[in-house]
């Protein structure tokens, strides 16, 4: 009888393993917004044109709708030339917008729209305090791979669902016409600059959608309004930002 229940155990793991692995052969490679190339050139062409923040360089990666990675560029000269933390940085920030946007007239949110909402304060907190805890990048498919690929058409990241949540700028969801597909995440400078560069990105991509409520709100002072973010150095120029105070 011992032996009979390990045997059916054991064809039951199996067929189970067995059924995971055909529902994720089943979902197919993501449906990606741009294509490398597409987005290799505009957040090139994106840096080049802005002259917030630090004057950095970026990581750019895009999600499609269901949140897999599929697409990882660099604006510098080679992998080294960006932070290397701002990969995974960016990958979260393309997580949050697609996971937090729906289609029109619904509309976008953008990750510089959380930051006022998840700040902690005396009355015990803002209506989404502690949203940034709740939902943990997957650390090991972040750090896999040969770093020669980070940022290529072949880096480790793309067809992985790695989850994270960022509250701070340089995440935007990505529309065709009503239709939300996907987000887009920007990273490597200060978040305004990652948020102005990303503005700049999804514009050249045409891939705005049909209002652009997802702007940055820029305001002084140790707690920023509800649904405000802080003020960044040399953040004047930022693209897609309300009045700021």
């Amino acid at each position: 009888m011992l032996r009979a229940a390990a045997v059916l155990g054991g064809t039951l793991l199996s067929g189970m393993l067995t059924s995971g692995a055909a529902l994720a052969a089943s979902e197919g490679p993501p449906v990606c917004p741009a294509t490398y190339d597409q987005l290799k050139a505009a957040v090139t062409q994106a840096a080049a044109a802005d002259s917030t923040g630090l004057n950095n360089d970026y990581w750019a990666v895009l999600v499609g709708r269901s949140g897999r990675v599929c697409a990882v560029a660099y604006s510098g000269a080679n992998v080294y030339s960006q932070w290397l933390l701002s990969r995974q940085i960016a990958a979260a920030k393309a997580f949050t917008a697609n996971g937090l946007s729906l289609d029109a007239p619904k509309g976008p949110l953008s990750t510089a729209q959380l930051y006022g909402f998840v700040q902690p304060s005396p009355s015990g907190g803002n209506p989404l305090f502690g949203l940034d805890a709740g939902n943990v990048m997957n650390s090991s498919d972040i750090y896999e791979g040969d770093i020669s690929t980070f940022g290529t058409a072949q880096d480790p990241m793309i067809g992985k669902r790695l989850g994270g949540t960022i509250t701070f700028g340089g995440g935007l969801s990505v529309y065709v016409g009503r239709r939300m597909i996907g987000g887009l995440g920007v990273s490597g400078d200060t978040a305004c600059a990652d948020h102005s560069v990303a503005w700049r990105i999804r514009t050249i991509l045409n891939l705005v959608p049909p209002s652009q409520t997802d702007t940055i709100t820029l305001t002084s002072g140790a707690t920023p309004t509800t649904g405000g973010h802080p003020r960044c150095p040399n953040d004047s120029g930022t693209q897609g930002q309300t009045a700021t105070n």
